[in-house]
Parts: structure tokens; C-alpha cells; sequence
């Protein structure tokens, strides 16, 4: 082996590091001061975030509620003179809403019980009371035990709590990530074994329409199931939303609390009654429902593109404030600053406030599909009738779009109102040093990790499915998880203005970075069809 004298290697490696030195991601500091100053001295992501969920509140897909954020977010980016504004329509289904709910226990005792309608369920044309029936059904063989036994019965579908045994109830609900949280997390977890198997989530997600046409025929009244939070939050999320397929008998989520008393009234052997009034209505006139979409133009006649996004639309207990008002009021303060600052990007920078990502990424889903990239519908009839978020990224071959060589770059905000800390960098190397230098003017506030892991769940991933490159930021949890999500407490009381400040600021610089560059953002190579596994051989011989 050569061994270059050591005058020569001390000359190499300081070439090494001018070359470094010069090949170094530039940053325009002074347009970052600039943003710094609109973002955090003339902000209107509280005003924007508190008309979406104080006035508007609750924005189900399909819902005149979020068809009426659709046309007012349009309005807004239209007023802030971004250019091209649309509202994108896709097919989803039926629109829903609720506006009353009252449960009540009538024996053994009287108590007021906490539960609300679980999404797409019909109202029940004035207060029902029936006995209470525990049941058992997890599939079309459980049916046969019950047939003739449901007439008038309030059936409970949901099992006893299962204990957490070592979960310490004294642990705080409110987390910042800590220099070592976040230290573990830029850690890349190199990936082993299958990826993610939702074949349970399936399996439940077809057997639901069968299971409530077996409840209705045999008579029940309504259906009971338990929310899976603790502390009286209630999450009622539901998935019967097509037009034809929805439930025909009521159905409520119970906070934890209550339906376990019940439980254990009925292992006592005692008569449980309940009474229920729940005023529904579902919305037939437009089976579609919408993403709002709206640019800044960049140079020339066709332009590359840099796009931001966020969704929309949310559950229905709450206001949807941090799941994703947030998100959509920092897309929102993004467009606006870049905006006020009158910025002649190289590239378009366009932002988009998606529907239906609570159902299945539909929104996102279909804008992809139709302007970057697809892949084949799967050839199982069954799994075909569930959202294509459970098996696009196992079809083949990938077709990509014109547009698809446009896209620089796609950044998603929806983890909560919690500042930025960081970005997923979706196993792509070639993006950490320019991100390490879009972040270096922010390490102030707290934003410097790159994370080389996936993250999943939200509106990057059919960009990402399609070979493009796509970003979720790390956020900072605050109480998301724990009490918030999906929760009838998602309201505009419990996201932070501070930080939801920081995270625009952070998002319009990424933008305008990604708009100006000379090059536009490095890329993974187009995901290939994994090799199929081997299948064993009929005529193996035996020993």
C-alpha cells in the first residue's frame, strides 16, 4: 500500500478542509433575520389557529365544517397574495356531524355517564334505554352465539381494560425532549426483520360494516365502546364513512371509567340500564371532500417546486387545535411571512392544507397520485376496498409523472403544537449537512437534530412511497400524546403560542432555503421491488 510523506498529508487534508469550507450549504443570513423578525414580532398563527377552532372548530372529513376551513384557508392565502389557489376535490364519501349527547344510567342507580358518538354513527331519533349486554364478536363465527339474544339489548363491544403493569401514574403529562431524548433519536435505527404488519388494523377496519349489519338484524339498539384513554378523555374515531356502508344503529365511546364500572356491575350480577340521546346528521349533496392549495410563483414558465403541508381536517370531540390546527396555522404563518417579505423565489413554493389524512393520508394520497407518481391498485380484492395506505408502498412498479423530476422537496408539520427540535431525515444522507446548515441559525432556539430515521403517519409518506423527498420535523411532545390526541380537550387552550411562533419561523426558512438553492434537494434512489421470497418446493424430498 502507498503511504503518502507526511508534508503531503498535511497539505491533503488542508485542501480537505478548504474544500469543505467552501462546498459548505450558504445561508442567507439576513433574509433569515428578516423572517426572524416577521415571525416573531408580527405573528398571526394565534389568530389564524384560534378562527380554525374557536369559530370553525371540529373539521371531520366530509363535514361542512371542514368544507367551510377549505374556502376560508383559501380565502386567507388569497389575501396574503399567494397566486393559483385551488380547492382540490377527492372522492371520500359520506359528510357527518353531531350535535347532541346525553348518556344516562337508569339502574342499578341513576348516574350521569361520560360518552360521546362515535364518528359516522346515526342519532337515535330521541333518547333509547335498553339493558345492557356484554358480547364477545371478533369475527362472523362468534355470530351464532348470540343470534336471538340481542333484541332491545345496548351491546358492550369493547374488552376490560388490560392492566400496564409498571406504567406509574405520577408520571408527568407535559414533556420537553431532553439533550438525550434527543441524542437517542438522531441514533439510526438500522432496520432488521419486516416492516410494520397492519394486518391486525385490517382485519378489524373490514370486519367493522359486517359486524353492524350482524348488531342491527338481531336487534340491539345501540352499540357501546370503550375509549381507549384514561382520565374521562374520550376518543370516538370510527371508520364507516362511505356512502352505503354506514352504520344503521347508534354507537357511543364511553370514557374508560364508566364502562368499567359497568363491567364490573354485570360480573356482580346486577341489571345495568342505560338510556341514550344522540342527535346526529350526515351530509349527502358532495361525496367529495378537499385539499386547499395555493403558491408563490417562482421564476420562469416552469419552475421547479418546493411544497409544505399540513392537515386540515380533524376528529370531532375536540376543536382539533393541535391535531392539526397547529400544523395547518404554521403552513399558514409560512406562506404569509414569505409573503409579507415579498420574496422572488427560484423555485414555486406551494402549500397545501390536506383532507382526509385522519381516514387514510386521502388528501395527500391523491395529490401525489395525481401529480408525482403511482403505483398499481393491489390484487386483493378485499384489501383494494381499504384506504390505499395499507398496501401502496407493496405494489409494483412505480410510475412516475412529469412533475415527479419538479419537486425539490415536500416538509410536513403534525405532531402537536410543540416546537421544532429537528427533522426525520428519512434515511436520506445527502440532505444532513444542508439541513445542519439551515438549522445552525436556530440552534438558539432549541432546533439542531437530524435524525436519518423514518417516521410514519402522517401526510409525507406517499411522497416518500413514490421516491420523493419528504420530511416530518421532530417536535417537542408537551402533552399530545398523553391527553390531547384525537381527545374532546384538543382545544385551543392547550397548544403553545411560543412555540408554534418558532416552528413557522423554522418552516419559511426551510422553504425559502429550499427555493433558492442552485440545486434542488438531493435523492434517495426510486424504491425497487424487493426480491420475492423462494417458495418451497412441493416435491421436496422427505429426510
Amino acid at each position: 500500500m502507498f503511504r503518502a510523506p507526511v508534508k503531503l498529508v498535511s497539505m491533503c487534508a488542508c485542501l480537505a478542509i478548504s474544500g469543505a469550507a467552501q462546498a459548505q450549504e450558504a445561508v442567507d443570513l439576513d433574509m433569515v433575520n428578516r423572517i426572524r423578525d416577521e415571525g416573531f414580532n408580527h405573528s398571526h398563527v394565534m389568530d389564524n389557529l384560534g378562527y380554525l377552532t374557536d369559530v370553525i372548530g371540529p373539521r371531520l372529513t366530509g363535514s361542512p365544517q371542514l368544507k367551510e376551513a377549505n374556502n376560508w384557508t383559501l380565502e386567507q392565502f388569497e389575501g396574503m397574495g399567494l397566486k393559483n389557489g385551488e380547492l382540490d376535490g377527492f372522492d371520500f364519501g359520506r359528510g357527518w356531524s353531531f350535535s347532541k349527547s346525553v348518556v344516562t344510567m337508569a339502574a342499578p342507580r341513576e348516574a350521569q355517564l361520560y360518552a360521546l358518538p362515535l364518528g359516522w354513527h346515526p342519532g337515535t331519533n330521541g333518547p333509547v334505554t335498553g339493558d345492557v349486554m356484554k358480547v364477545s364478536i371478533s369475527s362472523e363465527k362468534d355470530f351464532e352465539k348470540y343470534e336471538g339474544k340481542l333484541e332491545g339489548k345496548i351491546v358492550l363491544l369493547s374488552k376490560a381494560k388490560k392492566s400496564r403493569p409498571g406504567k406509574d401514574p405520577r408520571m408527568p403529562t407535559f414533556k420537553r425532549l431532553t439533550d438525550e431524548d434527543l441524542t437517542k433519536r438522531a441514533g439510526f435505527n438500522v432496520p432488521v426483520g419486516a416492516p410494520q404488519n397492519l394486518a391486525k388494523f385490517e382485519k378489524k377496519f373490514l370486519f367493522e360494516e359486517e359486524l353492524y349489519t350482524f348488531l342491527q338484524k338481531e336487534g340491539a339498539v345501540a352499540a357501546i365502546k370503550r375509549s381507549p384513554r384514561d382520565a374521562a378523555l374520550i376518543e370516538a374515531s370510527a371508520y364507516l364513512y362511505k356512502t352505503g356502508h354506514t352504520p344503521q344503529i347508534p354507537g357511543v365511546s364511553m370514557s374508560t371509567e364508566d364502562y368499567e364500572r359497568i363491567l364490573r356491575l354485570l360480573d356482580r350480577d346486577k341489571t345495568v340500564s342505560i338510556s341514550l340521546d344522540v342527535v346526529a346528521q350526515y351530509y349527502d349533496e358532495d361525496p367529495k371532500a378537499y385539499n386547499t392549495i395555493a403558491e408563490i410563483p417562482g421564476k420562469g414558465s416552469n419552475p421547479e417546486v418546493v411544497m409544505a403541508g399540513a392537515h386540515l381536517d380533524s376528529w370531532f370531540v375536540g376543536d382539533g387545535a393541535a391535531d392539526n390546527g397547529a400544523g395547518s396555522a404554521v403552513i399558514m404563518e409560512a406562506a404569509r411571512i414569505l409573503s409579507a417579505l415579498n420574496i422572488k423565489p427560484k423555485r414555486t413554493i406551494r402549500f397545501a392544507l390536506w383532507g382526509g389524512e385522519e381516514q387514510g393520508l386521502y388528501g395527500s394520497a391523491h395529490y401525489v397520485r395525481t401529480h408525482f407518481g403511482d403505483r398499481p391498485v393491489i390484487d386483493d380484492e378485499e384489501r383494494a376496498q381499504l384506504p390505499s395506505f395499507f398496501w401502496f408502498n407493496e405494489t409494483w412498479p412505480i410510475t412516475t409523472k412529469p412533475e415527479h423530476k419538479k419537486l425539490s422537496a415536500y416538509f410536513n408539520f403534525d405532531n402537536g403544537s410543540g416546537k421544532i427540535r429537528g427533522i426525520y431525515g428519512e434515511g436520506n444522507a445527502a440532505v444532513r449537512p444542508i439541513f445542519e446548515s439551515w438549522f445552525k441559525p436556530f440552534e438558539d432556539l432549541g432546533a439542531s437534530t437530524i435524525s436519518l430515521n423514518k417516521t410514519g403517519g402522517t401526510d409525507h409518506l406517499y411522497f416518500q412511497w413514490v421516491g420523493l423527498p419528504a420530511f416530518q420535523f421532530i417536535q417537542d411532545p408537551l402533552d399530545y400524546g398523553a391527553r390531547i390526541h384525537h381527545s374532546q380537550i384538543d382545544t385551543l387552550d392547550h397548544v403553545s403560542e411560543a412555540d408554534l411562533k418558532q416552528a413557522s419561523v423554522i418552516m419559511a426558512t426551510f422553504l425559502y432555503n429550499a427555493a433558492m438553492r442552485d440545486e434542488r434537494l438531493p435523492r434517495k434512489p426510486l424504491p425497487t421491488e424487493p426480491p420475492k421470497k423462494k417458495k418451497a418446493k412441493d416435491d421436496e424430498d422427505e429426510g
